[in-house]
């Protein structure tokens, strides 16, 4: 449980290093968290390339200064992680039938995936992510930041607090609307969610 101080800050190429050794960072199992595999490529056309390409074209979108991302910290060690970037990045994001952008929409942000290392789930490091992820959306011109959290629970998410946070890896529906998101449509199990910057 995390009783210290949270520092967020974007992924630049200077922090590069941190976000390797977080996303790669073993578990006491011997595992590597969920974002080591992925790289954050699902929406970026890059999902279906192998884990060093993947690593290696998410380097290049933090090497050109692209904003991908922010990585929250506990006396100097990344403990949690969340995806925000221009939706005109992610081009599967962008042709998505469900999850597409709206008429006229122009320099909007997306929030796509949270992580946080398990043992310090639960303890605010989620929400400090979300009102920091707001906050870079805004500095770099956003119009507006859009999310997909889930519409409802699964059962099963009941089970245990680890089941719930993985099924709410795009957040919650509950902190988006109490940052003032609200819900554009739903076309699935997922809600399309805005909050309007300007």
């Amino acid at each position: 449980m995390i009783t210290k101080p949270v520092e967020v800050h974007p992924v630049t190429a200077d922090r590069w290093d941190d976000l390797v050794e977080f996303f790669e960072r073993k578990g006491p199992r011997g595992g590597t968290p969920i974002p080591g595999h992925c790289w954050c490529m699902a929406w970026r056309d890059e999902s279906d390339r192998p884990r060093p390409e993947r690593k290696a074209a998410l380097k290049a979108s933090v090497d050109d200064g692209r904003p991908v991302g922010l990585l929250a910290y506990v006396d100097g060690r990344a403990v949690g992680w969340v995806a925000v970037s221009a939706r005109a990045d992610q081009p599967r994001l962008e042709r998505s039938r469900q999850y597409g952008p709206e008429p006229g929409d122009a320099d909007v942000f997306t929030i796509t995936c949270f992580y946080v290392q398990p043992e310090d789930r639960g303890s605010g490091i989620a929400s400090a992510l979300l009102d920091a992820a707001i906050d870079e959306a805004r500095r770099s011109g956003a119009s507006a930041v859009d999310a997909f959290p889930k519409a409802e629970d699964a059962p099963h998410t009941s089970t245990s607090r680890r089941a719930e946070e993985n099924y709410h890896w795009m957040g919650r529906r509950s902190s988006y609307e109490a940052r003032g998101f609200t819900a554009l449509r739903e076309p699935g199990k997922r809600l399309v969610m805005r909050l309007q910057l300007r």
